[in-house]
């Protein structure tokens, strides 16, 4: 539900006067690919068991980019460390990697390293 009132907000052009901002609206977007992955990886397994192919999320870093703005504290190869990671390692499915290659368990109360 709040995913929707936050995209509806920012269809409307309405998102910074009812609170979203622009980095929230990016960050609720994240948190809806993070939940969308494992739901389609389910959804996949079930529908195609005998097809080996993992959906993931990765949340690369800070990396230094022209969405950052040149910015970021990570590299590009740094960045990319992640991405490789979950795209290589074939018992890795339906999960949410971290800019470290760890498993964000999202039910647990255990915070990720820092961000950036």
């Amino acid at each position: 539900m709040t995913l929707c009132l936050c995209f509806r907000a920012t269809e409307n052009n309405t998102h910074v006067e009812d609170g979203w901002g622009g980095a929230t609206v990016y960050a609720v977007s994240k948190v809806g690919v993070s939940a969308l992955t494992v739901i389609q990886q389910r959804l996949f397994d079930k529908e195609k068991p005998n097809r080996n192919i993992s959906i993931n999320s990765v949340h690369p870093g800070w990396v230094i980019t022209d969405m950052t703005r040149h910015k970021g504290l990570l590299t590009t190869d740094e960045g990319a460390r992640s991405a490789l990671f979950a795209a290589l390692d074939a018992e890795v499915k339906g999960k949410y990697i971290w800019r470290d290659c760890t498993v964000v368990d999202w039910y647990s109360n255990e915070m990720p390293n820092p961000p950036y």
